[in-house]
C-alpha cells in the first residue's frame, strides 16, 4: 500500500492506475440513477453537528474520494502537500485527506503554502492554487493555519473557491480557535473544526475539558487533534462523548503505534509517521534555504 496503517503517505509513492471507459454510441447510452447524497457528517465525528453542505465532486482515482458519510477513522492523510511536487505525489497516492500549512508569503502578503518560517524547497503553491487543485480532487482539505493573521484571507478565498464543507478541517493552535472559531461557524457551520491543546505538555483530563468546553461553544463537527506521545488516557475519556480523538507525530512502528492508539480509544485521524532522522543532505538544505530566505526578505 502507498500509505503507512497509521494513516500518513510514505514515499515512494505508486502511482494508481487509471481506468479507461470505452465509449459508448449515443443510441445505446442509458441513464445511470442519481447518486444518493451524502448523509452528512458521522456522528462520531460531531458535537451537536448540522447536515452538511452537499456537493458533487470530479472523477478521482478510485477510494480517494471523501463525503461527510464517512468517519474520520477512515482518514489516510498526505501530511505535506504544500508545493507543486509533493501536491502531484499525494494526487497519484492513495490518500483521501491533504494536509496543507498556510503562512504570509515571505516577500508578499498573501498567505501561501509553507510549513516553515523560512524558505523550504520546492515550488510552493499559493493559497488559491492549493484550494483550486484540491476541490477538484474529490479530497478532503485540511489546512493547517501556521500564523492566525491569515485568517481573514483563508476565510475570503476559501468561500471564493467554494470548497464543500463536508470536506474541510481547520486546524489552528487553542488561542487562535477561540479568536476566529464563531467566525469560521458562522460562515462555514459544517467544516470540521481540529480544536488542539491549551498546552505544549502532555495533555491531561484538565486540558481536555478546556478544550472540549470549546468545542461546545463553538457547535458544530470538531476533533481533538493531539500529538500521539502527549495523549493521556483520562484525556481520550474526556474527549470521547464530544468529538472524535485524532493524532499526529511519529513513532519508530508507527504501524504499532497506530494500533496501539485505536486500542486506547482513538477513533479519529491517526496521522503517524516513521522518523526522518537527519543527514549531512538534510543540513546543507537547511543552509541552502536560509540563504533563500534572506534573499527572498531582500528582494
Amino acid at each position: 500500500m502507498p500509505y503507512e496503517q497509521g494513516g500518513r503517505i510514505r514515499p515512494p509513492v505508486v502511482p494508481l492506475p487509471r481506468p479507461t471507459v470505452k465509449p459508448v454510441s449515443p443510441a445505446a447510452k442509458a441513464v445511470a440513477p442519481a447518486p444518493a447524497a451524502p448523509t452528512g457528517h458521522s456522528r462520531v465525528d460531531s458535537y451537536q453537528s448540522t447536515p452538511a453542505v452537499r456537493a458533487s465532486g470530479p472523477a478521482c482515482p478510485v477510494g480517494t474520494t471523501w463525503t461527510g458519510d464517512l468517519p474520520l477513522s477512515e482518514a489516510r492523510n498526505a501530511h505535506r502537500t504544500n508545493t507543486k511536487e509533493q501536491f502531484q505525489a499525494a494526487l497519484d497516492s492513495g490518500a483521501n485527506w491533504f494536509e496543507g500549512d498556510v503562512r504570509k508569503e515571505i516577500n508578499s502578503d498573501t498567505p501561501e503554502m509553507r510549513h516553515d518560517s523560512g524558505h523550504e524547497d520546492g515550488d510552493n503553491l499559493t493559497l488559491h492554487e492549493w484550494l483550486t487543485m484540491g476541490k477538484e480532487s474529490g479530497r478532503g482539505l485540511k489546512l493547517d493555519i501556521k500564523e492566525g493573521d491569515q485568517m481573514p484571507a483563508v476565510l475570503d478565498e476559501l468561500e471564493k473557491v467554494g470548497i464543500p464543507e463536508e470536506r474541510l478541517m481547520l486546524n489552528l493552535s487553542f488561542d487562535d480557535m477561540k479568536k476566529w472559531g464563531p467566525e469560521i461557524r458562522e460562515r462555514f457551520p459544517n467544516a470540521i473544526l481540529a480544536i488542539n491543546p491549551p498546552t505544549s505538555g502532555e495533555v491531561k483530563a484538565g486540558d481536555a475539558a478546556k478544550m472540549v468546553a470549546l468545542a461546545r461553544e463553538l457547535g458544530g463537527p470538531a476533533t481533538f487533534v493531539v500529538r500521539h506521545d502527549k495523549l493521556t488516557d483520562e484525556a481520550i475519556q474526556t474527549f470521547l462523548p464530544a468529538g472524535t480523538v485524532s493524532v499526529w507525530g511519529e513513532a519508530k512502528d508507527p504501524v504499532k503505534a497506530g494500533e496501539d492508539l485505536r486500542e486506547r480509544g482513538v477513533n479519529g485521524m491517526v496521522d503517524i509517521a516513521g522518523p526522518h532522522g537527519n543527514s549531512w543532505g538534510d543540513k546543507a538544505d537547511a543552509v541552502k534555504n536560509w540563504v533563500k530566505t534572506g534573499l527572498d526578505s531582500l528582494f
